[in-house]
């Protein structure tokens, strides 16, 4: 199984784990606002040059995700066969640790030595 297989699969697979939150009933707009513009999502980050404190900037949802991808990105370069659910929020909090106290390293070198730490085999 080839590296970004492996990532998407694990992506997929943490994805699933994580619970939905109930839906949030919201009251429509008033006739007279006008229609929202659409929001840019093309955003292109350098993974291996992304810093601390870009990651430590995001809101609680979009670290979330950030903190996903990396986890499944050192899988991916540790070639990784298996991951330990359970360790998960462990390796999300020393990353998120390690970039609170140098946040101008980079966020790969935060989830490589976190994701180095709870693994055994």
């Amino acid at each position: 199984m080839n590296g970004k297989t492996a990532a998407v699969l694990l992506s997929g697979l943490l994805g699933a784990c994580t619970p939905t939150p109930p839906p949030v009933a919201t009251a429509p707009p008033p006739a007279a606002t006008p229609a929202a513009q659409p929001v840019t999502t093309d955003r292109y980050v350098v993974i291996r040059s992304a810093t601390c404190d870009t990651i430590l900037g995001l809101a609680p949802e979009d670290r979330a995700m950030a903190t996903m991808f990396y986890i499944g990105y050192q899988a991916s370069r540790l070639q990784s066969k298996t991951i330990n659910i359970g360790a998960i929020p462990n390796i999300e909090r020393l990353a998120l640790g390690l970039c609170e106290a140098e946040p101008n390293r980079t966020v790969a070198w935060a989830f490589a030595k976190a994701y180095s730490k709870p693994r055994k085999r």
